[in-house]
């Protein structure tokens, strides 16, 4: 028995290096990537100490990469909370299990198929929403949102939002299942309106989800790549490009590995520091057992 117990430990323990492993090595090979002069027409890495992170700081696109990225994640988070959050407390109040499993469909989409639709439905030519606008006069002509410099970031911030925020709803959604129906009905014995309760009862009790939602939504954000890709490739002049597509440009486009590299290294230190911050300032894990 004690043998048939060690085998199945040493199995788990194989299965957590396998998996360490694989994250690990691509980590590390970015890294070191980061550090030499590497490409598709280059025999092999050359190391070049911080050359690389010497032209990326020289670069104003990358600055400029790094605003639009700071950007994009702190709205898209912004909007995904505030929604998610109000949608959660009125599905848990007044809707049934059939419209909260509604309320999460654009999440179970792949993000790939979202953007594509949007960008079918947005589309100047052909774009349903374009069609709608002008038949009821709101525009005179059709809007190209993903090509126009001051509406491309609210688009793709638009969809974002439309995409993620029902991982907002379901991680609140879980946080007040688990409150007990007499809370809410002593503050209505207490006389508490919808908003005090909302302000003193329900806010408390959803600090610590939306603490932690926060610092995932960001990190998640800030590296999003996809649905910006597939929406406005960057564009346009750089108006939605972000350090992730900006990274991408500089491996596939300018084919330096290196570069991309140094750019990946910069977004990792930035998200590293940015979570310890966060995670030092409001001590999430506190609120849960607090909670």
């Amino acid at each position: 028995m004690e043998r048939r117990f060690d085998a199945i430990v040493l199995c788990f323990i194989a299965v957590a290096l396998l998996f360490l492993a694989i994250q690990i090595f691509p980590i590390a090979w970015g890294i070191y990537l980061a550090f030499t002069n590497s490409g598709p027409f280059v025999a092999a890495p050359q190391f070049v100490g911080l050359a690389n992170f010497e032209v990326i700081f020289g670069d104003p696109v990358f600055w400029s990469a790094l605003w639009k990225g700071a950007v994009y994640a702190v709205l898209s988070t912004f909007f995904q909370v505030v929604i998610g959050v109000v949608l959660a407390v009125m599905l848990f109040k007044h809707a049934g299990s059939v419209p909260r499993s509604l309320m999460l469909l654009p999440y179970m989409i792949p993000a790939v198929t979202g953007a594509l639709a949007w960008r079918w439905i947005t589309d100047h030519l052909y774009g349903y929403l374009n069609h709608l606008m002008m038949q009821i006069g709101l525009i005179a002509a059709p809007i190209d949102f993903g090509t126009s410099p001051v509406l491309a970031m609210p688009f793709v911030v638009f969809v974002s939002v439309w995409q993620f925020t029902p991982f907002v709803i379901l991680i609140v959604l879980s946080s007040l299942s688990t409150v007990p129906k007499s809370v809410y009905e002593a503050a209505l014995v207490d006389g508490a309106n919808w908003w005090t309760e909302f302000i003193y009862v329900t806010l408390p009790i959803l600090r610590a989800a939306i603490l932690l939602v926060i610092l995932l939504r960001s990190i998640w954000m800030f590296n999003r790549f996809d649905v910006i890709w597939l929406l406005t490739g960057g564009g346009p002049r750089g108006a939605t490009n972000t350090l992730p597509l900006y990274a991408y440009t500089q491996a596939f486009a300018e084919n330096d590995y290196g570069t991309a590299g140094a750019v990946s290294v910069v977004i990792f230190a930035l998200l590293l520091v940015f979570g310890i911050t966060y995670l030092g300032a409001f001590k999430p894990e506190k609120e849960v057992l607090r909670g």
